[in-house]
């Protein structure tokens, strides 16, 4: 691959990048590497793996503390981006196309002493700022209009403490995390799709196929660094108060994380799973098989995971396991016999068969929401043929239930953090997703219909991480009985609300 050679490609780049005053072309250009979007979370890597290999490796969560300085800022250390800068739009892309937002300035941001910068400029410019790492966010909370973006995807620096100890920087996706820890055996509980970043999915909790042993992703932090409003980076050792609200209320909400440290878990030696299919449903079927599947991930062990995904008149349950039991099958067989179709893969190789659930590459156009939380199979026994009416009846909609529960529900996760749900076992996710704009109106239109089924019939804890706009009374959605607390916290970092969005918390 010739990515970082030839003179006529970077004499092409340089004339088609216009730069803000303050920083060079030549440095610009070596920030960017001349490659779009798509590249630069490889070219981080690239940069970081020679940069490790011609000087020792930085230890500390905060790694660049002693470039306090302002005067030695340099582009090493952010980029700023206004609207005429031509980078300017590979950088506002977000990865749902629904949502389109333009903030005045987009600070690319590459150390500790770029962020504090950065926050300094949107402060003497009283401007709003919001965060984004990964790029994910479901209602374009990681934007705004006419405000600030730090942007972290540069900042992708993985730090090994010892064996079970990991610092990571936020803009590292799950691919990069898993990439780096596979290696040496090791894994952290964390989601399935490979382009979520690190600092949202920790942030908002964290959940995938190994939360019902090892807890949720933040279950699993044991420490991080901030830099808070005021411009001055805070260690999570010296208020413990900070580290439990950002263990599932941390989503752009007090200040940017700089480094996550986590403990890390051993990777199994094989991974298997189980798909099953069934067509043509009615939606008294329908109603038998959701009953079915409740009662099989209710007796699942800890080690298990199982997903139940309605999309048109299809159902797809998924059921995944770590341990090789002799008998798991036994534990779902009514779902075997009902089955259309049922298949299997077992003992995969864990970083193999990681890859087979990382998802779509964005941008696309979609909306997705939480669906609610619930204890089981009655919370739906009122509404579930209206829900299977109404999915069926706009294609492109899809409902989907996975299982917490397991080892989520400890006391000492509890007590340790801000998330409140950890007593209803599973999770439902409404999506829509569309090729042509013209379809939006149509399925956002249903979408809001099945959201005031699910409110009309008492469901109301929602998944920060799976945020809608449209939430009524989002604060307890969210946070449960801890929103006051969480305030109180916001006040201490961010008394004047630079950091905020439609649904931050508030001072």
């Amino acid at each position: 691959m010739q990515l970082f050679t030839g003179s006529g490609l970077m004499k092409k780049i340089s004339n088609n990048i216009q730069m803000s005053k303050l920083y060079t072309k030549r440095e610009f250009l070596k920030l960017l590497g001349g490659l779009s979007l798509g590249f630069i979370p490889f070219i981080s890597c690239y940069t970081q793996e020679h940069k490790n290999n011609s000087r020792e490796q930085d230890t500390s969560a905060a790694g660049d503390s002693s470039k306090s300085n302002e005067n030695s800022i340099s582009d090493e250390d952010v980029v700023i981006l206004s609207r005429d800068d031509k980078a300017y739009e590979q950088f506002n892309m977000a990865f749902n196309k629904r949502i389109r937002k333009f903030p005045k300035y987009i600070a690319i941001c590459k150390s500790e002493a770029g962020v504090r910068f950065a926050i300094r400029k949107a402060d003497s410019e009283n401007l709003q700022v919001c965060v984004k790492s990964g790029g994910h966010s479901f209602e374009g909370f990681s934007s705004n209009n006419g405000g600030m973006v730090i942007n972290l995807s540069q900042m992708k620096k993985i730090t090994w403490i010892n064996d079970s100890e990991v610092v990571i920087q936020p803009g590292c996706l799950l691919q990069d995390i898993q990439a780096a820890l596979f290696p040496k055996q090791k894994l952290l509980p964390a989601g399935s799709c490979g382009t979520v970043g690190i600092g949202g999915l920790t942030l908002g909790g964290g959940y995938g196929f190994f939360s019902r042993k090892y807890g949720l992703t933040c279950d699993s932090l044991l420490q991080l660094t901030m830099i808070g409003a005021d411009g001055q980076a805070y260690n999570s050792d010296d208020d413990r108060e900070l580290l439990w609200a950002c263990k599932g209320g941390g989503n752009g909400n007090f200040g940017v994380i700089t480094s996550f440290r986590f403990k890390v878990h051993e990777m199994p030696s094989g991974f298997s799973s189980y798909t099953f299919k069934f067509r043509n449903l009615d939606a008294a079927r329908f109603s038998t098989l959701l009953d079915t599947w409740f009662e099989t991930s209710r007796q699942l062990p800890p080690e298990a995971f199982a997903a139940f995904v309605l999309n048109g008149r299809t159902l797809t349950v998924l059921i995944t396991n770590y341990r090789d039991y002799s008998s798991f099958e036994q534990l779902f067989s009514p779902l075997i016999a009902q089955a259309d179709n049922y298949s299997k893969s077992l003992n995969q190789h864990l970083p193999q068969a990681m890859k087979r659930y990382y998802g779509r590459k964005g941008p696309i156009f979609f909306k997705n929401a939480s669906a609610g939380l619930y204890k089981g199979p009655g919370n739906f026994t009122a509404i579930k043929e209206q829900l299977f009416d109404q999915v069926t009846g706009n294609p492109g909609m899809v409902f989907q239930i996975n299982t917490l529960g397991g080892n989520i529900a400890l006391e000492d996760f509890k007590k340790s953090s801000c998330y409140p749900h950890r007593d209803l076992p599973y999770l439902g996710e409404l999506q829509a997703y569309w090729e042509n704009e013209k379809d939006e109106v149509r399925l956002t239109k249903a979408f809001e219909q099945i959201q005031q089924l699910f409110r009309d019939n008492g469901i109301t804890a929602h998944y920060r991480n799976y945020p809608d706009i449209n939430f009524e009374n989002w604060e307890t959605a969210y946070y449960g009985n801890n929103y006051s607390k969480l305030k109180e916290v916001k006040k201490r970092y961010d008394p004047k609300d630079m950091f905020r969005y439609e649904q931050s918390i508030k001072v």
